[in-house]
């Protein structure tokens, strides 16, 4: 199996990553109950709406893609682990 670049590879979930959060946030922006019922479906029906905030968002948190990238790094490596051993 072909071994992945790490550094791709955590870079690649890292932009990901923030780009499904700033496309959250504008979701949450232009339909905030839509979104937190769209989101609920996905936490087998959770009601979102007792934590729902009355903080604004900030941009900041768009850098939460570094998140990815720490993830995308360590993917990447147990990935080139399992395909091609330990060495």
């Amino acid at each position: 199996m072909n071994r992945l670049s790490t550094l791709s590879a955590g870079i690649a979930l890292g932009v990901t990553l923030a780009l499904l959060s700033m496309l959250c946030a504008l979701a949450f922006a232009l339909w905030p109950d839509a979104t937190l019922d769209f989101v609920g479906a996905f936490t087998h029906g959770l009601d979102l709406g007792t934590i729902k905030s009355a903080t604004p968002i900030s941009p900041g948190r768009a850098l939460y893609g570094i998140v990815g990238l720490v993830a995308g790094v360590v993917y990447a490596s147990i990935y080139n682990v399992v395909a091609t051993g330990l060495r």
